[in-house]
Formats: structure tokens, C-alpha cells, sequence
């Protein structure tokens, strides 16, 4: 089986996704970063490198280690002789420990890679005047093996002929109302004084391919 980066990734975020930590279902990839409600506990996962080194055998033989990057986010309120700073330390830090045992325990992981090489976590505090907000960021490897298999061509399927249809812009019809089920959003609201009206000038001209 082939393995990628892509693989683990999905893998990680998963495994998150499953409610096992405080922060529940509120785990993010990277591009779905606007869909955060502001609620507090969140994670936000991305891949952050990837590594590969020969394993000096012939042939193509590579042990790869993606590092895939976890961020955690908690908040709380502000209290006398900044009590709430260290409420949110010590959440932040609980929740590091089930990021970090629901990956690492995770069988559907287990069976994509080989070991863990590395977890390296880092956490900060900060504070708006009203609330504590602590963020750890984990960086944990997660190393997997790709032969030959990974770098084959990738297949086509060779394009022998096409179909044109044609909608010209200097023949039209100003007045009547037609349906591009091809194109909608091109046609032209009646009235109009220029094509394409959604009625084809030319329709199903066959070409065969190579010429």
C-alpha cells in the first residue's frame, strides 16, 4: 500500500475528529480556518514538512517522516493574582496530553506508518485584559515507508476525439429566451444585441484525435 503525506494527515485529523479531547469535534484543517465558531477549546492541524531519506538499498527505497503540525488553542477568564493564567496553562496542557495519547494510540495510524520519531511541544500565554488564552503547538513525526510503487507514471486515458458545439457571438437571436444546459451563466438576457443567445449555430461536430 502506498502511503503519503496527504495519507497521515487525513489520519491525524480523523483521529481528532472522534471527541476524544476537550476541544470535542472543533478541529480545523488549514483551509477550513473561517469556519471556527470562537468557541474555545479548538485544534487546528496542517502539515508542516516532509522528509525523505534513501534507505541505501538498490532501487527506490525511502523512509519518509511527515511532520504534521497540531495546534491547540483554550481561554479563560481573568481572576486576582492572574489566576487565570494558570487556568489556562494547565488546560492547555491536559489537552496536549489527549492530542497526543489519541494520535499516538490511534490503530488507524498504526497501520499507515511505522513509528513516531519525534513529538516536540511548545506553549504560550497571553492575555486581552479579560480573558487568558494559552496555545501549544505540537509538531509530531510520523514516519512511513514508500518504494517504487510510490513514483509510478501516473495513468491517463488518452483523449481520441471531441465534440464541439458552437454559440456564436454575431449570430443571435434578440428576442428569444433558450437554455445552455452547457454554459447557462454565458447566455445573454433577452433583449440583446450580441450572441451567444444559448441556441448552438453549430452543434455536435465530431473530431478525431491525433489529426
Amino acid at each position: 500500500m502506498t502511503v503519503t503525506t496527504t495519507d497521515v494527515l487525513l489520519g491525524v485529523v480523523q483521529t481528532l475528529l472522534t471527541g476524544t479531547t476537550a476541544a470535542g469535534t472543533n478541529v480545523y484543517l488549514p483551509g477550513d480556518w473561517p469556519s471556527w465558531d470562537g468557541r474555545y477549546p479548538y485544534i487546528r492541524v496542517r502539515p508542516l514538512r516532509e522528509h525523505k531519506e534513501s534507505q541505501g538499498n538498490a532501487g527506490i527505497n525511502f523512509e519518509v517522516v511527515a511532520t504534521i503540525r497540531i495546534t491547540a488553542r483554550v481561554s479563560a477568564p481573568a481572576q486576582a493574582a492572574d489566576a487565570g493564567a494558570d487556568n489556562a496553562e494547565t488546560a492547555l496542557w491536559v489537552l496536549g496530553r489527549q492530542i497526543e495519547t489519541t494520535v499516538i494510540n490511534a490503530q488507524s495510524l498504526k497501520v499507515l506508518i511505522s513509528e513516531f520519531p519525534f513529538v516536540d511541544t511548545e506553549v504560550e500565554v497571553n492575555a486581552d485584559g479579560r480573558e487568558h488564552y494559552a496555545e501549544l503547538v505540537m509538531d509530531i513525526g510520523l514516519a512511513f515507508y514508500q518504494g517504487a510503487e510510490a513514483f509510478a507514471p501516473q495513468t491517463t486515458v488518452p483523449l481520441t476525439e471531441m465534440t464541439v458545439d458552437t454559440d456564436l457571438v454575431d449570430v443571435f437571436d434578440p428576442s428569444g429566451t433558450y437554455s445552455d444546459p452547457a454554459f447557462p451563466v454565458s447566455v445573454l438576457p433577452a433583449p440583446r444585441t450580441s450572441g451567444p443567445d444559448g441556441r448552438p449555430e453549430g452543434a455536435g461536430l465530431d473530431i478525431q484525435l491525433p489529426q
